[in-house]
Order: C-alpha cells, then structure tokens, then sequence
C-alpha cells in the first residue's frame, strides 16, 4: 500500500433526496429550538417559584417556632436558585438526539 488514504465515495443525490434531506435538517433544527425554549420556560418558571417561597418565608421568620426551618429552607432555595441560574442541568434534560 502507498501513504494514500481512503475516501468514501459518497453517492450523488438527486433533488429529491437533496429536497427530504433539507426537510430533515430543519424539522431537526426545529426540534431543538422548540426543546430549548420549553427548557428556558421552565427553568425561569422554578426561579420564580424558588423567589415566591423566599419571599414567604421570609414573613415567616417573624414566628419563633419557625426561625431554623425557615433559614435551612431559604438557604436551600437561594443555592437551588444559583443552580438554576448557572445552567447546571437536571438528568432529564440530557441530550439524547
């Protein structure tokens, strides 16, 4: 053998083939999109639900019986907030396509 490599000698597409390729490059890209924006949804939805629930416990503070379950829960709502605002990705948002 020479130092020539291999090339794969890819089939020359008609339109039609041509035409149904594109159409699945942008139903994909479509796809994508339309996966993404449910994810922003989503996580923008969980951050105001995290800032109402701070907000609420925050009125609560001002009950004796409540003080460290509010301060557990308000420190466990600011570092789930962060988590959010960071991009880390809950497991079902992997990327399977």
């Amino acid at each position: 053998m020479t130092g020539k490599k291999k090339t794969a000698m890819l089939p020359k597409l008609n339109k039609t083939d041509q035409k149904l390729l594109d159409e699945l490059k942008k139903k994909r890209a479509n796809l994508v999109s339309s996966v993404q924006f449910r994810h922003d949804t989503l996580e923008t939805q969980k951050r105001i639900n995290y800032q109402n629930e701070f907000d609420r416990l925050q009125g609560a503070q001002k009950i004796e019986g409540l003080k460290t379950h509010t301060k557990n829960r308000m420190k466990d709502l600011q570092d789930m907030a962060r988590k959010s605002l960071n991009g880390e990705l809950n497991r079902i948002y992997t990327t399977k396509i």
